[in-house]
Parts: C-alpha cells; structure tokens; sequence
C-alpha cells in the first residue's frame, strides 16, 4: 500500500469517530463543484489533530507534487506551530488555513474540542447546533434562532456527539 493510500486509510479511521471519546476535529469540507460535501474528523489529542492538519491532509488529498505539498504543509506548521500555542477556535486562523487549502478545493469549517462546539459562538458552530436542534427536538416553532444556536448543555452532549459523528453534507 502506498503513503497517499496509508493516509486515506488513516483519515477515514477518523471520521464518524464519537467525539466524546475523541475529543479533538475539524469539519472538511470539499469545495469542488460535482461534490460539495463535508464531514468531521476526530482524534484522542489534539496534538494528533494538528498532525493530520499539518502533515497528512495535503499528502493524502493534494495532487500537486512532492515540492508543492512540502511548501504547503510548511506554510501550514507556521500557522499551527502547536497544541498550547493556538486558539483552534480563532476565525482569522481559519481564514488563513482555508487560503492555504483552497488550492486543493477544501475548506475547513470548524476546528477545535467538541466542548468548544458545543459553546462557542462561531457562525458554523451555531449553524450546525441549530441544525442539530432542528433534527432532535419535536417543537421547535416556538424557539429562537438564539434559542436554537445556543450552547448544547451537559445533558444533551451524548445525543449531539452522536449527530456530530454521523453529520455528512
């Protein structure tokens, strides 16, 4: 097997992971235009979550060759140098990361801990609660946006970690 078909290999074992037990990911999505789809990927540190982010990604997903990936992760190590250093819940940081992966048409929606999901006040996070809401709750007429978007409380984790581990656009 291969090093692009290892990395695959090491990418799908992530995904759909329980982020109660794997407690650190990121939601790629694919920005091309046949596919347009997106799932999250999780891992036990965050440590490794930066590794595939920094490594593995543009090995495994990039067509470009060997120099090209090497420039890209390099330009990647400098925005995510490590765990204690960065706030995964900085927008700006995305927004650099992103321009570094738009070249190979993905785009990363969300990167963090699944406690920082669950609360943080970012435009996708909120989105995707509300989504989450939408699916799980039986009246939700009566709610707020804000209501809708707002944290997801301790005892409704278990069931939003479930979503968040099968959610596939």
């Amino acid at each position: 097997m291969d090093t692009q078909a290892k990395l695959l290999e090491a990418l799908e074992a992530a995904l759909g992971r329980n982020p109660l037990e794997f407690p650190y990911g990121f939601f790629l999505e694919d920005v091309y235009d046949e596919s347009a789809g997106g799932s999250f990927f999780w891992y036990a540190t965050a440590n490794e979550l930066l590794q595939a982010l920094q490594c593995d990604l543009i090995d495994a997903l990039s067509e470009g060759d060997k120099a090209s990936r090497d420039l890209v992760k390099a330009e990647i190590v400098k925005l995510l140098p490590d765990s204690d250093a960065i706030s995964m819940d900085d927008e700006s940081l995305l927004t650099d990361l992103n321009d570094l992966l738009a070249e190979i048409q993905f785009q990363i929606q969300f990167m963090g801990s699944f406690k920082s999901l669950c609360k943080n006040k970012t435009e996708w996070s909120r989105y995707l609660r509300e989504e989450f809401r939408e699916d799980y709750l039986d009246d939700i007429d009566e709610l707020t946006e804000k209501k809708l978007q707002s944290s997801i409380k301790h005892d409704d984790q278990a069931v939003f970690a479930e979503f968040v581990a099968e959610y596939l656009i």
